[in-house]
């Protein structure tokens, strides 16, 4: 489904074009395992923002590549609600209109979610089709074993938060469903759905990965039914040519 938590090995030196990847995309067995469609978010009555259920794997998952919560559920969303009360800041544009940011310190020590290709790190490099729910096609991909570069990292300074709109969230929800069903949007939930945590060392968006711009083309498939913008790709390229997810061994 949407964003930047999950990845695909886009490389020059592979000879993958867009669409040769986007074949590969939408060839590969379904595997992995997550949250099913059932479940619903997490807020208080008169919350801005809520937690919504792809984000939990972030919490729950040991296998899911990319930030990692060690954090209650609702104390952080609680938590997130009260910065956003009391300090303010800004909603950030994403990609789409019904994608915003909201940048914060790091408060749950959140270590990075992905690391620099070096010399040192390259040859720990694992790869593997992985999907981010039972519902998505697997992709390949590659990432870090924690385990290998643990003394590598430390608490990011800041946090994040990427948030979809409650309708697109309805939408996207429908659309996986398959049955042909129309979006139902609960005018009582938050207007705004956390989706994804992504602990950084910088306070703005840095590029999703090459494959979830491809993912989010196609709505039935988990994406956001957004087109690729080629400018961005070529730069989502450049920066995943350079760094890698950490994830499970």
């Amino acid at each position: 489904r949407r964003v930047h938590g999950d990845f695909c090995v886009v490389l020059s030196r592979q000879s993958f074009t867009i669409r040769a990847c986007f074949r590969l995309f939408i060839s590969l067995p379904l595997q992995g395992a997550r949250r099913d469609m059932s479940s619903t978010p997490l807020y208080t009555k008169g919350d801005f923002i809520g937690l919504d259920p792809f984000c939990f794997r972030q919490f729950d998952d040991p296998t899911y590549n990319g930030t990692k919560v060690n954090f209650d559920k609702q104390a952080f969303i609680d938590k997130v609600n009260e910065i956003y009360r009391t300090q303010k800041p800004q909603l950030a544009d994403g990609y789409a209109p019904f994608c915003k940011h909201i940048f914060i310190e790091n408060f749950a020590g959140c270590l990075p979610g992905s690391l620099e290709i070096t010399p040192d790190t390259e040859p720990l490099l694992k790869s593997g089709y992985v999907s981010r729910r039972p519902e998505e096609l697997a992709v390949l991909s590659r990432w870090f074993p924690k385990s290998k570069v643990q003394h590598l990292l430390k608490p990011a300074k800041y946090l994040d938060l990427i948030l979809y709109s409650r309708e697109q969230i309805a939408k996207e929800n429908a659309a996986m469903k398959r049955d042909g069903s129309e979006p139902v949007t609960n005018v009582d939930e938050p207007e705004w759905g956390l989706i994804s945590v992504k602990a950084q060392e910088v306070p703005h968006e840095l590029p999703m990965t090459p494959i979830t711009m491809m993912r989010n083309t196609l709505i039935s498939e988990g994406g956001s039914g957004v087109a690729i913008d080629r400018v961005a790709y070529q730069g989502a390229v450049e920066y995943w040519q350079k760094n890698a997810m950490i994830g499970d061994d």
